[in-house]
């Protein structure tokens, strides 16, 4: 099939290559452009299998969508394919910005990516010399790692092939990360650009036979982290975590905690925004979710390889030999942050929090003209914990005060406007609407649910309300 042609797509033959590649794997041989800054060549081999051209040509539209401090962020923490390669009119691959010097380090004697194996096993003399972080630095290594998969998860992304291989880390303060092999990620629901390969020792025992998903990724977060923390490079969630010492009380509680519940069933696996409100030494109510169906059979293990990043995958130290986003129960709720709290002594799971439904509009407030909370819809949302996190977490082009006119709108129209409508409301174009609708959609949407959604071709936007107030402000929509 003749793949459709996206606006930066580039043709083999305009590429002048260094003559040597810089690295070789089994799905792809990456090679720098010569005078195109830093970028690379990734090609597929022919043993890779059929390229999935438009699930390539989406990840190339998302970064270049994005406005430029957003696309700034995401290519400098992540190798994200900037244009699809073709060879008239097959793809052959992608270009992608090179690795950053800064995650690069000396190791044997040689300069070599800096990678997550690095802080799992006790230096050896190859490496001895590398720049080992305290708890202190670990724990902002495993921070920024939950923001970045947790921005990713916001925009709807996969990512599949979580591992000690796939993550890089700068050996100095103030750390930062780097994901590889993006073009492994896929959107939720959706196919991947070529069959997804996992590495052995991070898989997810009860990944679907579908393939990785949200939770799926929520496993092998909590395999990170907790890796990281202990230095132990085999744990697992279900089994004692024996973090390095020094870690501060409260938040080694936590981090034990969500350890331990990703153990649990599919869809009570903590998800990253709890792993960053532990880190940061805070508490998260946990809210119990209904867990996923669970599926009997494991997933398949592939040949331990990076997919597609150009070097075969060999550990440093001795190792050991979907759910479908719908509208959640009243019981599927996502954890809402809170203000620090003593810590447990035993960690368990809070009690049911009770809560009284609500009409669908709050009633405006009567007495003295004095300060008090916004008593809008929009405005109620937009001034809660749970969306601050969500602002935090995901950094938006649209305004909070954008967002509150668009819930008012929804809800004074049945939850239901076309994009026309909307563009009126807050004043923008028609299509930088749609933009900022999308924007919006990345906030609201919490953990995988629609909470708002483009319909028609995009040109409705539709509001769950009940689940809006269920996830950001803690109430029941009566019937």
């Amino acid at each position: 099939m003749v793949s459709v042609a996206h606006p930066l797509d580039r043709q083999r033959a305009s590429l002048s290559l260094e003559p040597e590649p810089l690295g070789e794997g089994g799905q792809g041989v990456v090679t720098r452009v010569i005078g195109h800054g830093r970028l690379v060549y990734k090609e597929y081999m022919p043993q890779a299998g059929a390229v999935n051209d438009g699930a390539l040509s989406d990840l190339v539209s998302f970064g270049d969508n994005l406005p430029p401090v957003d696309r700034q962020s995401l290519l400098s923490q992540c190798a994200w394919p900037v244009a699809r390669v073709r060879d008239g009119d097959r793809v052959t691959g992608f270009l992608m910005r090179e690795v950053p010097g800064e995650f690069l380090g000396t190791i044997g004697g040689t300069s070599k990516l800096v990678e997550a194996q690095y802080l799992l096993f006790p230096p050896n003399w190859a490496w001895q010399d590398l720049h080992q972080p305290d708890i202190t630095g670990r724990t902002e290594i495993a921070l920024v790692a939950a923001r970045l998969i947790g921005l990713l998860h916001g925009h709807g992304f996969v990512l599949g092939d979580i591992s000690f291989r796939n993550l890089l880390w700068q050996p100095a303060p103030p750390y930062r990360v780097f994901v590889l092999d993006c073009d492994g990620f896929r959107r939720h629901g959706g196919e991947p650009v070529l069959r997804q390969a996992h590495t052995p020792d991070w898989d997810d025992p009860l990944q679907p036979s579908t393939g990785p998903d949200l939770d799926t990724d929520r496993y092998k977060l909590a395999l990170l982290i907790g890796r990281i923390l202990a230095r132990d490079a085999h744990v697992r969630p279900g089994k004692a975590l024996a973090l390095l010492p020094g870690l501060e009380p409260r938040t080694a509680e936590a981090v034990t905690e969500l350890f331990a519940r990703a153990a649990g069933p599919r869809g009570s696996r903590p998800i990253a925004g709890e792993w960053v409100q532990a880190l940061l030494g805070r508490r998260w109510i946990l809210v119990s979710r209904a867990p996923l169906r669970q599926v009997s059979e494991p997933a398949e293990r592939a040949e331990m390889h990076r997919p597609g990043s150009g070097r075969i995958s060999q550990p440093i130290g001795a190792l050991a030999s979907r759910p479908t986003p719908g509208t959640p129960s009243r019981s599927s709720r996502t954890s809402v942050p809170v203000s620090l709290v003593p810590p447990r002594s035993v960690p368990q799971a809070p009690p049911p929090i009770s809560r009284k439904s609500v009409p669908v509009t709050t009633p405006p407030t009567t007495g003295p003209s004095v300060p008090g909370p916004p008593v809008t819809l929009g405005g109620r949302v937009t001034a809660s914990d749970a969306f601050a996190e969500q602002r935090r977490i995901s950094p938006s082009l649209i305004s909070d005060g954008q967002v509150t006119v668009l819930l008012n709108g929804l809800e004074a129209h049945g939850g239901r406007l076309s994009v026309t409508k909307v563009a009126k409301l807050i004043h923008e174009p028609v299509d930088r609407t749609r933009l900022l609708v999308a924007a919006a959609k990345r906030l609201l949407n919490v953990d995988g649910y629609d909470v708002l959604t483009l319909k028609d071709g995009d040109q409705t936007v539709d509001l769950n309300l009940r689940l809006l107030m269920e996830q950001f402000l803690d109430e029941e929509v009566e019937p």
